[in-house]
C-alpha cells in the first residue's frame, strides 16, 4: 500500500540524481525523519527552479497563507533551497544529494547516520556513484603549473571567490556524519564554502556562517595544509561552493578509492614526475586524497584527479600539473542544466524529469 512517502521516493528517484529503493525501506526511515507528511505533499507540487510564493500559489492552487507559513519553514528545515532578500523571497525543490542531505547538516544525530549509513551500503552508493557524468569535480589547489599553462576559471577557486560578493562557510555533513558513527578523523571539519553572487545571502542562514573574502582565502589555505581537496560542482558554470575533501570521510573520493572511477571527476591537469629528481620519499603518497600514488624506485602516479595537493608537498619540485591533452582531456558539462541532461540519460530517465523545472 503506497503512501505519501513512497511517493516522495518516486518523486526524488525521478530526479536526476535518483532515489532509489531498498528492500529494507531504509530510504524511507529517512523520508519521516525530515518531512511531516504536509512538507512531503507540497515539496512535490514544487519546481527545481526557482518560484516566488505566489507563483507556486498560482500555478498549483495552494493558497499563499500556506506558502507563507511552510515554505521558510521548509528551509529552515533543509528541506529547500530558500534565498530571501528584504521583502523578496523564492524558493526551489531540492535533490537528495547535493541538497537535501547536505542541508541536514543542523538536524543529523546518530540515528540519521546510522540510516544514512544503511542507506549507502544497501542502494545509494552503488547508485550514485557509479552513474556519469559525477556530480562533482577536483580543482587544482592554488599553485602554478607547468610551461604556464591557463588554469581554466571553472576549475580556478581565486574565480569563484572573486566573483562572488557574499560567502560563508559551515561543517562538512560527511565528517559530521563519521564523527556521530565514531569514525571522526583528523581534518578540520568547517571547511565547505558557499559563495552567492549578491551581498548578504548568508545572513539568515541557518547552517552556515557568513564569512569575508579574505576568510574564505584563509579557510583555503587551511584546507589546502590539512592536505583537502577542493571539489565543486562538476560544470563550466554556475558554481556556488567549494567542498574541502578527505578520502576517509567524504563521499566522492572515499568512492572512487573504492567503488567507481565515476565518483569524483578529475580536473584537466595531472600530476607528472621527473624521476631524475625524485627522491622516493612518500610526502606525495601521504598526501594523495585518491589513492592514485605508489612509492618503489620513484613515485607513480596513476587514476590522477588532478588537484595538486603532491605537487605543494614535495621537498624536491619533482612533481608538476600539466594539462590533460586529446584523450585524456576531461569533458565537462556546461552547466547544471546539461549535467542534469547527462545525467538523466545515464539514468535511463529520458526527458520525463524535465517536468520538474
Amino acid at each position: 500500500m503506497g503512501t505519501i512517502y513512497n511517493s516522495l521516493r518516486e518523486h526524488l528517484d525521478n530526479m536526476p540524481n535518483g532515489y532509489p529503493a531498498t528492500k529494507s525501506g531504509v530510504e524511507i526511515e529517512i523520508l519521516k525523519m525530515i518531512f511531516n507528511e504536509e512538507e512531503a505533499e507540497l515539496f512535490m507540487k514544487l519546481k527545481m527552479t526557482f518560484e516566488t510564493p505566489q507563483q507556486t500559489a498560482d500555478r498549483t492552487g495552494v493558497d499563499i497563507e500556506t506558502l507563507n507559513r511552510l515554505l521558510p519553514e521548509m528551509t529552515k528545515k533543509g528541506q529547500l533551497l530558500g534565498i530571501v532578500l528584504r521583502n523578496f523571497s523564492m524558493y526551489k525543490a531540492m535533490p537528495f544529494i547535493f541538497g537535501i542531505y547536505e542541508f541536514q547538516l543542523p538536524r543529523i544525530d546518530k540515528e540519521m547516520a546510522l540510516l544514512c549509513e544503511q542507506y549507502g551500503e544497501e542502494a545509494f552508493t552503488k547508485d550514485f556513484f557509479s552513474k556519469t557524468p559525477p556530480l562533482m569535480k577536483a580543482i587544482p589547489i592554488g599553485i602554478e603549473v607547468k610551461d604556464d599553462t591557463k588554469i581554466e576559471p571553472y576549475e580556478s577557486v581565486a574565480t569563484f571567490i572573486e566573483g562572488a560578493k557574499s560567502w560563508a562557510v559551515r561543517d562538512c555533513i560527511c565528517k559530521k556524519e563519521k564523527a556521530l558513527l565514531g569514525k571522526k578523523c583528523d581534518k578540520p571539519m568547517e571547511v565547505c564554502l558557499s559563495f552567492a553572487p549578491v551581498e548578504h545571502a548568508f545572513d539568515n542562514d541557518h547552517a552556515s556562517r557568513a564569512i569575508t573574502k579574505e576568510e574564505a582565502y584563509s579557510i583555503l589555505k587551511m584546507a589546502e595544509d590539512a592536505g583537502l581537496v577542493h571539489m565543486t560542482s562538476n560544470v563550466k558554470s554556475g558554481q556556488y561552493y567549494i567542498c574541502n575533501c578527505c578520502k576517509c570521510c567524504c563521499g566522492p573520493l572515499s568512492k572512487y578509492i573504492a567503488v567507481s572511477k565515476n565518483a569524483a571527476a578529475k580536473s584537466n591537469y595531472m600530476a607528472v614526475v621527473d624521476n631524475d629528481a625524485c627522491i622516493a620519499c612518500g610526502a606525495c603518497a601521504d598526501r594523495c586524497q585518491a589513492g592514485a600514488v605508489t612509492i618503489n624506485e620513484y613515485a607513480v602516479i596513476q587514476d590522477c584527479i588532478g588537484c595538486g595537493l603532491c605537487v605543494s608537498s614535495c621537498p624536491t619540485e619533482a612533481i608538476k600539473l600539466v594539462k590533460r591533452e586529446g584523450a585524456d582531456a576531461v569533458q565537462v558539462p556546461e552547466n547544471e542544466n546539461d549535467w542534469m541532461a547527462q545525467r538523466a540519460k545515464g539514468r535511463g530517465l529520458g526527458d520525463d524529469y524535465k517536468k520538474l523545472f
